[in-house]
């Protein structure tokens, strides 16, 4: 018995109601000390932040008499964390409460640890949380006061919006300055320097960096800071190229050119040795390596077999912001409309115009192996990146703009338009972002293009497909093991495991309202022979080693999907007697495969070539391909007597949705259990960092079948709403023990709060469904990981046969509560719901039209007008 295609169907209205609210579960305790062992602690600490501003207000006195009150960032280190901090924080004349951090767990030791006082302390770690405040003299004297007058009675009333404070000094670890370590701790630029030195030696004259500052509430400042960092910048002999600030995501940075000297003095001598990274004005001073990409090949490609032109007509849907197409080749021509208003292309050789050949080519036709029908609608190209200056045929972003503000820019022109002018995409309603930024994401905080791309999501009802990044180190495995492929094959992935904190998410990859996808090590090239100086050591199908694991921010799933990359091949190992390790190097394969095929520039003027390229943009390419082909089906609309889908304000968050809904662990699963040796306490939970999701099925995607019925919703909901959805049964899977799935995704765009670790400004989600309706069990993604994000994708199977009368439905509640911040009143959450459920085609091939049946006598009843 085989399945035959049906549509996706509509589930129509939700009753609207209260939300259902449980009384949440005991968290873990922090066993925390005394108020008087915490004045013994934190009494010298206090101490020694007043010496800090007497000295301070000295060495900007000068020997003058007028009186200066200094200001510097201080860190409030705290076990735990405390609810709304902040807003007692700003209550405090001279506090401006500036960012909360996630930081680093702690080990347990007398005086903070999990459980209660009267526990022997537990083994388990630490929370910790960081909030910065900015604070002057003045400010921390009364601090310093109102901590003295809760030592000395700990049962105080504390004055109106102040009693947040009883907690914070109760969880205190540390209070202390924001340090020149600070600033640099995790961001990468102390190695990245090392590096930069040991390849260039003395040659360099120059590095270049982004500094990232304080993003204060008021304009002047904000301008204060900037001034006084530019002046430092000065000199010291460095040279500002560029500089921004983007109140929505409060982020204000400068993009500097710092002396090599500068670079030497830190490396000789520390953080603190130079002035820029001991000001209070300054956050985070982070190398800036924008993303730069070779030629596929050097060699000759051989023209290979493409597809016939077709017309195009309409606006475009989609935007590809990367590098500069050739816009003449055979597969691209007439199809492409270029904004250029950096003028990049005046000195934009063909021969560097490969990575946005190889993305446009794939975008409109898919991978030129097996391509598919070409996209019907033009590609709107806004190049961000340009020909390198050192580096023959190849690119990188654009180096003298700071790549938030870049990117902030590129979207405001395509849908509102700047320097007054009509906007140049309006139809756009997919980005495509197949590059990012090199340097590493700060584990304890989104990246600023990640928070940028979470609010231009809200704020212009975008769907962003974004590459989770690509990491192309050689991979180490013991020498003993690389003499066989097998041994070789399951090496490499758990080495690849035990390096996974190097090789998480590259920004901006990191945003929770964009689709972030990751490569599977597969294409359409097929069989391809190669010589024994190679190895394939990746399974098809699973994960591409060269692709950037999760999980995201707060543990949050990311990459949210996997889809093919391109098979990459690596060179056969020489081991060398007496080595204990030995180093695993990508091959090139561009000229023969494998590899997704794309169109490639040719040497000789040729508007026919092509390539094979693997990669995180490949994959994130061909799934832009697909969410096209979802708005298709979105706009096509319902059949019939179907209930209408959803309107265009849904479809963004729908094809997220949906692109998800495709999505499963498969054989995976499997296999990296056994090969890893996982434990199965923490499985699950390791195999959602390492697959998200799951790969996407393009199969299943937008459709249903005869024994699987896909059933759609969107809405507006608010703070403590709740939308109940009843998704019909069908009376075929009535008390029988066959096995079954009911699947279920929410996406939504979620607002957020960019100075808080929570960050989500609310929480849409749905409660766990009904056992004894479903008759399963919930597989796949680790179930506290899927609510991190602002999309929950969960699957349940079972056997069981299910309890359920005739006309019965599976209810679903989509609900909304606060998160970072109260939802402010009026203000509605989009989001998107799919269901599906389904059985094998041996058990029953009627379950969609039973349910579509049922759906449309709903439809009736309430469409019925009243006597």
């Amino acid at each position: 018995m085989t399945e035959a295609r049906r549509s996706i169907l509509a589930l129509g209205a939700p009753e609207v109601g209260q939300r259902i609210k449980q009384s949440p579960a005991p968290g873990p305790q922090i066993s925390r000390p005394s108020a008087a062992r915490q004045g013994e602690r934190l009494s010298p600490q206090f101490r020694t932040l007043v010496e800090a501003f007497e000295s301070k207000r000295a060495q900007l006195s000068d020997g003058h008499v007028d009186e200066v009150d200094p200001e510097l960032v201080l860190v409030f280190d705290l076990a735990g964390s405390v609810k709304d901090f902040q807003n007692a924080i700003n209550r405090i004349d001279g506090l401006e409460f500036l960012a909360e951090f996630l930081e680093d767990e702690a080990e347990p030791d007398e005086d903070f640890h999990m459980g209660s006082r009267q526990d022997d302390p537990s083994d388990d770690m630490v929370q910790r949380s960081l909030y910065l405040v900015m604070s002057n003299a003045a400010a921390v004297s009364q601090l310093l006061r109102l901590f003295e007058q809760w030592q000395a009675d700990p049962a105080m009333t504390f004055d109106r919006g102040l009693g947040k404070f009883r907690g914070a000094f109760e969880h205190l670890r540390a209070i202390r300055r924001w340090s020149a370590a600070d600033r640099v701790r995790d961001t990468g630029l102390i190695q990245a320097w090392r590096d930069r030195l040991e390849l260039v030696g003395q040659s360099v004259s120059s590095v270049r960096v982004e500094i990232e500052l304080w993003y204060r509430h008021d304009a002047e400042q904000r301008m204060a800071a900037e001034t006084h960092v530019a002046e430092i910048i000065g000199n010291a002999g460095g040279r500002i190229r560029d500089r921004t600030q983007i109140r929505e995501i409060a982020y204000h940075a400068l993009l500097a050119d710092l002396p090599v000297q500068q670079v030497h003095a830190v490396l000789g001598n520390g953080a603190e040795a130079i002035q820029l990274l001991t000001t209070d004005e300054v956050m985070f001073v982070t190398p800036y390596t924008p993303m730069s990409v070779g030629p596929s090949t050097l060699d000759s490609i051989a023209s290979r077999s493409l597809p016939a032109a077709s017309r195009v007509s309409g606006r475009p849907r989609i935007a590809l912001l990367d590098g500069l197409p050739f816009v003449n080749h055979d597969v691209l021509v007439g199809r492409l409309t270029v904004d250029d208003p950096d003028e990049v292309s005046r000195n934009y050789p063909v021969s560097s115009r490969h990575h946005g050949t190889a993305m446009a080519s794939l975008i409109i036709h898919g991978d030129l192996s097996a391509p598919g029908e070409s996209l019907d609608r033009p590609l709107y190209v806004r190049p961000i990146m340009q020909p390198h200056e050192a580096l023959a045929n190849s690119e990188h972003v654009i180096p003298d703009l700071l790549l938030t503000d870049l990117l902030h820019r590129a979207v405001r022109r395509i849908v509102e338009g700047e320097s007054g002018r009509e906007p140049t995409a309006p139809s756009v309603r997919i980005i495509n972002l197949s590059i990012g930024a090199e340097s590493r994401a700060l584990v304890r905080r989104m990246s600023p293009p990640g928070r940028l791309l979470d609010w231009l999501a809200v704020k212009y009802n975008l769907l962003f497909v974004v590459s989770s990044g690509n990491h192309r180190a050689p991979i180490s495995i013991p020498a003993e093991a690389a003499t066989q492929l097998e041994s070789t094959r399951s090496e490499a992935l758990k080495a690849a495991r035990n390096m996974s904190r190097l090789r998480g998410i590259l920004p901006p990859g990191d945003a929770i309202n964009a689709l972030t996808v990751g490569a599977l090590h597969d294409d359409s090239a097929g069989e391809i022979d190669v010589p024994d100086t190679v190895w394939d050591i990746t399974r098809r199908g699973m994960p591409a080693l060269y692709g950037a694991v999760g999980p995201g921010v707060r543990r949050s799933i990311k990459p949210d999907l996997n889809f093919a990359g391109g098979r990459a091949l690596y060179t056969r190992p020489v081991v060398v007697a007496g080595d204990d390790m030995t180093e695993l190097q990508l091959a090139p394969t561009a000229g023969r495969g494998p590899g997704t095929q794309v169109a490639a520039p040719g040497r000789g003027g040729e508007t026919d070539t092509s390539a094979f390229s693997y990669g995180t943009s490949n994959a994130t390419a061909l799934v832009t391909r697909e969410a096209s082909r979802i708005f298709d089906v979105l706009e096509a609309g319902a059949d019939g007597e179907d209930s209408p889908f959803p309107n265009a304000l849904y479809h963004p968050v729908l094809a997220k949705a949906l692109l998800v809904h495709a999505t499963s662990w498969g054989r995976a699963e499997g296999w990296l259990r056994n090969v890893l040796g996982l434990d199965p306490q923490r499985a699950r939970r390791e195999l959602t960092a390492l697959l998200g999701y799951g790969a996407l099925d393009v199969g299943r995607l937008g459709v249903a079948a005869t024994n699987r019925a896909v059933l759609i919703a969107g809405g507006l909901i608010g703070r403590e709403e709740r939308h109940t959805y009843d998704v019909p049964l069908p009376s075929s899977l009535q008390s029988r023990a066959e096995w079954h799935r009911f699947t279920v995704t929410l996406a939504y765009m979620a607002p957020t709060v960019t100075y808080l670790t929570r960050y989500r400004g609310a929480r849409v989600y749905f409660e766990k469904l009904d056992e004894r309706l479903t008759g399963g069990k919930r597989i796949g993604a680790d179930h506290h990981a899927v609510r991190r994000g602002n999309c929950q994708h969960e699957i349940i199977e079972g056997r069981r046969a299910m309890a359920f009368g005739v006309d019965d439905s599976l209810p679903i509640h989509v609900q909304c509560m606060d998160d970072a911040q109260r939802l402010l009143a009026g203000r509605k959450i989009r989001y998107g719901l799919v269901v599906s459920v389904e059985t094998a085609a041996e058990t029953s091939t009627t379950i969609h039209d039973e349910i579509r049946a049922q759906l449309q006598v709903r439809t009736r009843v309430q469409t019925r007008p009243r006597s």
